[in-house]
């Protein structure tokens, strides 16, 4: 049962019922990214940003930024609540990462992917990662946030995911959250699930280094860290969620 209501302000679900935006920054990987947005020679991207937490802080630390949602409602939000003084660094992009928007080759100096890939699966994380590496300026930074594969829902079926792995599934932490039974188990279960995607990709290092090289990135860093902003259930041992940094590199021709 969930009855943590310093949580429960953390979090705001969003209007497409894709979870949750954190209110608040809560994990250094969003923290790094918006500290190299204040000194990068080009614009900014927030890919999935909901409404919109760091790139308010870019934009207040004179960045400039294009943010990105599915949900134009999020987008609208921002942009309204953004000081009118502001908004000519602030440019907002409506629709999917996947095949939904387009920006010119090399005209940004970083993206900050924050929350979303694991909503994919392997194969549609690479698609990303190739648009992404086509956008980056030569040596720009990619910036991602995920729930990792020991978030706490996974304790029980945990077994599982290392027997996919070690069968080289591509996507070991594919899990369908119906079946889940640590959401089988909260009282509010029909509003969780309602609140989420069916599926979910709980990341490891391992399986999302590897997509980092195949896409050309070299991995600059990567842990595991506790979020602020969990649930009680979604708590397990520290390491829920994961964090890297990517630099773009020139493939060989």
């Amino acid at each position: 049962m969930i009855t943590d209501e310093n949580t429960q302000s953390k979090l705001i679900p969003t209007l497409n019922n894709m979870g949750w935006m954190v209110a608040s920054i809560g994990d250094p990987y969003t923290w790094d990214f918006i500290d190299y947005a204040a000194n990068a020679s080009l614009p900014v991207m927030e890919i999935g940003a909901a409404y919109g937490v760091a790139a308010t802080s870019v934009l207040n630390q004179g960045g400039r930024i294009i943010v990105n949602d599915l949900e134009p409602h999020h987008l609208q939000a921002l942009y309204g609540q953004t000081p009118e003084h502001l908004r000519k660094n602030l440019q907002v992009l409506p629709g999917s990462c996947i095949d939904g928007i387009e920006l010119e080759a090399e005209s940004v100096s970083a993206i900050l992917c924050a929350r979303v890939f694991h909503f994919f699966d392997s194969d549609t994380i690479a698609t990303c990662l190739a648009r992404f590496h086509r956008w980056l300026e030569p040596g720009g930074k990619l910036f991602v946030v995920a729930d990792s594969v020991f978030h706490g829902m996974n304790q029980p079926i945990f077994p599982e995911f290392l027997a996919r792995k070690s069968a080289g599934h591509p996507t070991p932490g594919w899990v369908s959250l119906k079946n889940n039974p640590v959401i089988g188990a909260q009282e509010n279960k029909a509003e969780l699930l309602q609140a989420m995607p069916e599926y979910f990709n709980f990341i490891d290092i391992d399986t999302l280094s590897a997509l980092f090289n195949a896409a050309h990135f070299t991995v600059e860093s990567a842990d595991y860290f506790h979020p602020e902003y969990y649930y009680e259930f979604s708590l397990w041992d520290g390491r829920e969620g994961m964090g890297m940094v990517g630099i773009k590199n020139m493939p060989v021709k």
